[in-house]
């Protein structure tokens, strides 16, 4: 919300606060400001009048003229915009001014004529094009007012103010308007706002209209009609006001109804009553009903949406945007003014949904103030008898559906300082009610509270008053204490485990990751074997962040992606984060590695990220944790190398895989030689299966190698299941450390040599006793899986 200074200041005395002051009255007792600046930065302007004008000598585009720039003063200047000439009251900039950009204006020479300043457009001065008449689109400004030589020329045109730039939170809606941010100003400064009531003559002649409201949506309806409308440009007082605000001036019939919406938050709209006629029906709309708004885009409506009407056919979407059909144009002698109260979350919808957001819709589905609605529409309508020239017709067509009842909250003094830390007195409680212009009753210690229409965002609730209180205080003057008890926070065991998986994994060398939870119905099967009934969002943003992911991959493989478009290469994230499904949430841990993990280039010694790798870093981590996994070779998910992905088995079920990603899917997706990683974490961070303190073996250890022959299909991990179910009573480890095919190895046979390491706790183990474990093995290993030794 733009909010202009001198506007603000037509409500409150501002003049003995700087603007230092101001700014921290503001943000710290109203609301957060995004920016605090002039509306126009340029200095050492004056308004001057083009005595002479002719063109340079030198140039055919050129003029050389003479401007007085004070009163008997003339200045030579050299110009070279088109619509200059002798006579028009011009913008000077004088040597010395400064010009938004830091633009510095000097004498100088243009092409052998001497230029003692420069004319100025309203571009030049930081006015956006949007904002500038077409008259002076291509040229500098030329003043039609009787403005005197030497005057300030920002003072003459409303640009001597100040942008204050609020940033709202949604639930403040009643900072959307001028006189809601006085009312907060005046409660922190102690002064009194006094709101615009309307003051205009209405004629012996009835208003015609009549209305009719026929959905639930719409709880009121008000409507004026206005005769004899003289369309023409709005005054300057009134443009300025509307630019400061962010708004395009167009006429003074729209720009009023911008100008009552800014200032007091009620949306307005003018129908051009010749094409409207006599009746005006609000209903729903009906299944693909069509209309044309002022944007000149045909809308395909539903039933969902409010729509003003004719009697017969829609001419507007209620709360959104007028219909071409009923536009105020230049020749408009009688406009219909309407001013109505919508359900906000019904235009909400409906502004989604077509894809529009206008100044009326986020007001609307923010909430307004209730009673206001009628005081902004003869607010409007004097206007339009002193910029416009109307006749304003007797009576007003309504049709009231919802009725709104006032709010009360039940509060005392002991609470408020409960709940604030605070000693706060009765007398200084209620000082503040009074700046805040609560209306309230005293009844013993308690105080019962009316809460004001105007503050959309109270609630019957004891919460919304303290506040209130806290920012009339000052949040900086609350005494900062500990929690008066002895109870201390503490972790859960699943906390703890998860905090150590971040630790071992950045010690590891890994950058931890947030990435987005939302991706599109696309990406919703490209790292799960099968996509189970996903979570749709309502109303997303886009369809790219329209769906809740099934796995933390789509966020970390798209980090990959944007990293790498940056020509930042050797990467190594992790991601501990929710993936969501329509029956459940779980925590999963992902991992994604891509270029060098690591390199010493003085040594030769390169580490490429690839599956090993990988599988390294994870068992390292399930060693840390004493999480006990096993790995089977897995081919069922797309988006994986067939032949280099993994599944990770726990207690007989699958929890995760791992391996690279398929050359098709990564060269596609720009992420070529990415390894990635994926676990569901209940069961890690769950099982409570610490390590245990085991003394070291005073008795010496034997060590073992065996090479044997299996077909190709047995896997590693099932010779070392089968051993260690054998040797388990004496074999404290085992390390496969050679696979070979080849030469003397049949075609579909590979050797696998492996070592085992034996101990005994209680004595030396003889070599007989290791032996006859050995023999045990190889009897197995040859029964279960037909293996021979080598």
């Amino acid at each position: 919300m733009k909010v202009s200074k001198n506007w603000l200041s037509e409500y409150l005395d501002l003049s003995k606060y700087t603007d230092e002051e101001l700014y921290k009255i503001i943000n710290f007792k109203v609301c957060e400001i995004e920016t605090y600046k002039k509306m126009v930065e340029a200095t050492n302007l004056t308004v001057g009048l083009v005595k002479e004008c002719v063109m340079h000598p030198n140039s055919d585009h050129l003029h050389v003229c003479q401007v007085e720039i004070r009163p008997g003063e003339v200045s030579q200047i050299v110009c070279g915009a088109p619509n200059v000439e002798a006579g028009k009251k011009v913008i000077v900039a004088l040597p010395g001014a400064v010009l938004p950009g830091d633009f510095k204006i000097k004498p100088s020479k243009i092409r052998g004529v001497e230029s003692n300043g420069m004319l100025c457009s309203l571009q030049e001065l930081g006015i956006e094009e949007k904002y500038v008449d077409e008259e002076f689109k291509n040229g500098i400004y030329l003043f039609h007012d009787d403005v005197e030589v030497g005057a300030d020329p920002l003072k003459v045109l409303g640009f001597d103010d100040t942008i204050i730039d609020l940033e709202l939170t949604s639930n403040r809606s009643d900072l959307l308007s001028i006189e809601g941010v006085a009312f907060d100003v005046a409660a922190a400064t102690n002064q009194k706002v006094y709101p615009v009531c309307a003051d205009f003559e209405v004629s012996k002649e009835k208003n015609p209209i009549t209305v009719k409201v026929l959905t639930d949506k719409c709880y009121k309806y008000n409507a004026r009609y206005l005769a004899n409308v003289k369309i023409m440009p709005s005054p300057q007082w009134m443009k300025a006001r509307l630019i400061a605000s962010g708004i395009r001036p167009i006429n003074n019939v729209v720009d009023i109804t911008n100008f009552v919406l800014m200032e007091m938050g009620q949306p307005l709209h003018a129908f051009d009553a010749d094409k409207l006629g006599n009746t005006i029906v609000v209903r729903q709309a009906y299944e693909n009903e069509k209309l044309k708004t002022l944007d000149d885009i045909e809308r395909t409506l539903s039933p969902e949406d409010i729509v003003i009407t004719d009697g017969k056919n829609a001419v507007c979407v209620a709360g959104v945007m007028g219909g071409l059909s009923t536009e105020v144009e230049n020749d408009t002698k009688n406009i219909v003014l309407e001013a109505a109260y919508f359900d906000p979350l019904s235009i909400r919808k409906t502004s989604t949904k077509i894809g529009l957001k206008s100044e009326s819709s986020t007001r609307f589905e923010r909430k307004i103030d209730y009673d206001r609605v009628e005081r902004a529409l003869d607010y409007a309508c004097q206007l339009m008898v002193e910029l416009a020239g109307a006749t304003v017709y007797d009576g007003v067509a309504r049709d009231v559906k919802v009725t709104q009842e006032p709010k009360y909250v039940t509060i005392t003094t002991e609470k408020i300082n409960r709940v604030l830390g605070t000693e706060l007195t009765d007398e200084f409680v209620l000082d503040i009610f009074n700046r805040l212009a609560y209306e309230y009753t005293k009844n013993g210690l308690e105080y019962t509270i009316k809460l004001p229409s105007r503050r959309m965002d109270l609630e019957p609730s004891a919460q919304d008053i303290i506040e209130d209180v806290a920012r009339m205080y000052g949040y900086d003057n609350i005494p900062t204490t500990i929690a008066a008890t002895r109870d201390k926070g503490y972790l859960t065991y699943s906390q703890k485990r998860t905090r150590l998986i971040r630790q071992i994994l950045a010690n590891l060398g890994l950058n931890e990751a947030v990435s987005y939870s939302l991706i599109s119905e696309d990406e919703l099967g490209y790292y799960v074997e099968e996509v189970e009934e996903p979570i749709k969002v309502l109303m997303p943003l886009t369809e790219e962040r329209a769906y809740m992911r099934e796995s933390v991959l789509n966020g970390l493989v798209d980090a990959i992606q944007y990293n790498k478009a940056r020509k930042n290469e050797n990467l190594a994230f992790f991601e501990i984060s929710n993936v969501h499904t329509k029956d459940r949430e779980d925590l999963h841990l992902g991992i994604v590695l891509n270029g060098l993990f690591e390199s010493h280039l003085w040594k030769g010694v390169k580490q490429v990220s690839e599956f090993y790798l990988l599988k390294g870093i994870v068992d390292d981590l399930f060693n840390k944790l004493n999480f006990k996994v096993t790995y089977q070779a897995y081919n069922k998910i797309s988006s994986f190398h067939p032949g280099r992905c993994a599944a990770i088995m726990h207690n007989g079920k699958q929890i995760g895989v791992l391996g690279e990603l398929h050359p098709k899917f990564a060269k596609a997706h720009d992420v070529l030689g990415t390894v990635a990683f994926e676990m569901d974490l209940q069961d890690i961070i769950n099982e409570d299966n610490g390590l245990k303190y085991h003394p070291i073996n005073k008795f010496p250890s034997i060590t073992r190698d065996l090479a044997i022959v299996v077909k190709r299909e047995v896997s590693a991990e099932e010779i070392v299941t089968l051993v260690k179910q054998t040797a388990r009573k004496y074999l404290t480890k085992i390390d496969i450390f050679d696979v070979y095919t080849g030469e003397n190895v049949l075609n579909d046979e590979k050797s696998i040599a492996f070592s085992m390491t034996f101990e005994d706790p209680t004595k030396t183990l003889e070599a007989q006793e290791v032996d006859k474990v050995i023999q045990q093995v190889l009897n197995r290993l040859e029964r279960e899986i037909g293996a021979k030794l080598r």
